[in-house]
């Protein structure tokens, strides 16, 4: 059987408890260290995901899964074709949430933290959200 697909069976069964946050973590390890390739991306790509850390790495995999798991599911209902693409970003939202909430990677007032630290939003888009850098003076520091 398929690493990823072990992984996804575990998370379908069990959700995410410590097994699967062992088994998502131990996978997470394995591609940065190189012993295993993330199946999405070319060479170089490759080479820069392993680079980004381990919690954009998890989160990539819960991605993957949430993904994998709504198309499964239509199927199963018998449903022609794939899930919107609104279906799929609220599904990876759901369980990216769940899977950093339960790998204690998750912090519940991150808007309020990044407002005190960084100022107001300036811009949103589909990714990202802007905020104004203020610099702080000795005299303003926290």
């Amino acid at each position: 059987m398929d690493r990823l697909q072990h992984i996804y069976d575990v998370i379908a069964q069990e959700g995410f408890s410590d097994v699967a946050l062992h088994e998502i973590n131990n996978y997470v390890k394995d591609i940065q260290n190189g012993t295993e390739d993330f199946y999405r991306f070319n060479l170089s790509e490759h080479a820069g995901f392993c680079t980004a850390g381990a919690p954009l790495i998890g989160a990539s995999i819960v991605a993957c899964y949430a993904t994998a798991s709504l198309t499964a599911s239509r199927h199963a209902e018998g449903s022609e074709g794939s899930p919107a693409n609104w279906e799929i970003d609220e599904r990876q939202e759901q369980l990216i949430e769940q899977w950093a909430k339960a790998a204690n990677l998750w912090e519940e007032n991150s808007e309020q933290f990044l407002i005190e630290e960084f100022g107001s939003m300036i811009a949103q888009g589909a990714e990202a959200k802007v905020y104004s850098l203020m610099f702080h003076s000795p005299a303003n520091s926290h």
